[in-house]
């Protein structure tokens, strides 16, 4: 029988960054998490961006989260022995006179003068961008996969990792904790993502799923360092290989590729790409999103000692770390959780 301080479940992520937090604190924890299932952190980008340039607004939280990012990540970094954090800019394309003038007043302001800065250049032959781009500083991607895979790969002693599914029918509770197969916890940490919509113990927590898929195309163009974007992104992977989306979707739900999603990608990726390239592949995946787009971070009404961190949506890689943090001080130092990422902050139907 294993001893642990917290029984994870979930190996996204929510589940990667809190288990994080118990490995740099020393509170040895259980990860459970099946290999090869599809995940919405597998799929994703992994692009994180302060500005939501469009809306011409900073990204939630902006000014509590982008500075420390890169140093929380390189904390992690150095734990799994992997470079995952890319520091890119982030190239919006501006399409407008108007959106123009605007972001060169924006620019200037106290809220954006940090992280913003107008160009009048060329990204590369092939990018239209007539009135220039606002790049975006601060930003860039994390190679979740990688970060995901190499994080478990070093667990050890006194730490475990279970390969499987969760059941919900075999956590048990008594005096002494919960028990899973062989594993003795004090608390358990739900961090499934979409799938919590499924778990007796999560189903009450009011996440709001939403599809989102991504091409890989390969062409002859050469971007290095640098992410443009306007509707759609465009992230260099190297050797002339791009991933480009996304796209929201909250009818259809299933994990399969859809032909919608790659028409609705490609109109908006081609009015301002103008050069030829192939389509490798499309893949989908399900966010967990929420209502207000702000995650659920917290304790859990349906059991004791239980909690959850969830909902973190498509500014996940840059939401973890912070809210990671939030949850396991709340546990250990009796820190407060934000009333905006309340578990039951909506009203039940």
């Amino acid at each position: 029988m294993y001893k642990v301080d917290n029984l994870i479940v979930g190996g996204g992520l929510a589940g990667i960054w809190f288990a994080f937090q118990c490995a740099k604190n020393n509170v040895p924890f259980a990860l459970i998490s099946k290999a090869g299932h599809s995940k919405s952190s597998e799929v994703a980008a992994g692009i994180f961006n302060p500005i939501l340039a469009n809306r011409q607004k900073l990204s939630y939280k902006a000014d509590e989260i982008y500075p420390e990012l890169g140093k929380k990540y390189h904390e992690l970094e150095t734990h799994i022995h992997q470079k995952v954090f890319h520091r890119f800019p982030v190239a919006y394309i501006i399409e407008s006179l108007k959106e123009l003038n605007d972001w060169a007043a924006l620019s200037e302001s106290h809220i954006f003068k940090d992280y913003v800065l107008m160009k009048n250049e060329r990204i590369a032959d092939h990018v239209i961008s007539d009135f220039g781009v606002l790049e975006i500083s601060s930003s860039g991607w994390v190679d979740i996969p990688l970060m995901i895979h190499s994080f478990i790969s070093r667990i050890a002693a006194p730490n475990v990792f279970l390969e499987d599914d969760f059941i919900p029918d075999l956590l048990v509770s008594n005096e002494e904790g919960y028990f899973y197969q062989n594993i003795n916890a004090q608390n358990v940490v739900f961090c499934q993502g979409t799938a919590a919509t499924q778990n007796p113990f999560t189903a009450n927590v009011q996440l709001k799923p939403a599809k989102g898929e991504v091409l890989y195309i390969q062409n002859d163009e050469v971007i290095e360092d640098i992410i443009p974007q306007n509707g759609v992104f465009m992230l260099p992977l190297g050797n002339n290989c791009y991933k480009v989306g996304s796209n929201f979707e909250w009818n259809d739900l299933t994990w399969e590729p859809t032909q919608k999603a790659q028409d609705e990608i490609l109109s908006k990726f081609t009015k301002w790409y103008k050069g030829p390239f192939e389509i490798v592949t499309q893949i989908a995946g399900v966010r967990p999103s929420s209502n207000d787009r702000r995650p659920f971070v917290g304790r859990l009404n349906t059991l004791q000692n239980a909690y959850i961190l969830n909902g973190l949506g498509s500014k996940g890689v840059a939401l973890a770390p912070y809210y990671s943090e939030m949850l396991f001080k709340h546990m250990y130092e009796d820190g407060e959780i934000d009333k905006d990422v309340e578990v039951y902050r909506f009203k039940s139907k």
